[in-house]
């Protein structure tokens, strides 16, 4: 039996980088029904849902060689659902029935792809609230979220209870939500990937 399961988001990255198909195959467990739920909450389509979550991977699978091991997996992955599912509901704002659901259940253009909705500004947000953070909080959550070690490695390597490394990711995350707020795209899939 393959021990893939047991590697971080960064090993695994670096097998995928060396061709390792199983390494591709982990990942893909990891991330895409987490993928598939977020893009059907949005398109409603669990044809476009799936063809989100393919091409997503297939896009993975041909930059495997320009992902940066040394960087968040993650993040990367964000980067490529984000603009797949944007161009899927550009199409989609050219329905009418597509723009009258906006409507009833999006109260602000959330969708618009403008200032708040832009990934390279929450990206921006996100960086200047991680940097603000106390300075053990802050550490723990670069090592699981951009490091991709586990909770256990985290906790070892700090010498801190897992728990405590759990605690401290909770409070983050919910300090995030708050800062950021829960009414735009790519907060929530920011949200529903990293969580």
């Amino acid at each position: 039996m393959s021990d893939f399961s047991s590697k971080n988001d960064k090993q695994l990255v670096s097998q995928l980088i060396n061709n390792e198909v199983k390494a591709f195959d982990e990942l893909f467990h990891r991330y895409g029904d987490r993928l598939f739920r977020f893009s059907f909450s949005l398109l409603k389509n669990q044809e476009d849902s799936k063809e989100i979550v393919q091409e997503t991977f297939y896009k993975i699978w041909n930059k495997r060689n320009e992902i940066d091991s040394s960087k968040s997996f993650k993040s990367f992955l964000f980067t490529v659902s984000y603009n797949l599912i944007m161009d899927q509901l550009r199409l989609r704002l050219k329905d009418k029935e597509f723009r009258q659901f906006l409507e009833v259940n999006f109260k602000d253009n959330s969708f618009c792809t403008d200032h708040s909705s832009d990934y390279n500004f929450l990206n921006h947000q996100i960086s200047e609230i991680i940097e603000k953070l106390p300075g053990k909080r802050k550490k723990i959550f670069q090592l699981s979220r951009e490091k991709g070690l586990s909770h256990q490695e985290i906790a070892e390597q700090l010498g801190i209870s897992v728990k405590t490394v759990e605690n401290q990711i909770n409070l983050t995350l919910k300090h995030m939500r708050q800062q950021l707020g829960r009414d735009i795209l790519p907060v929530l899939l920011f949200f529903s990937l990293f969580l």
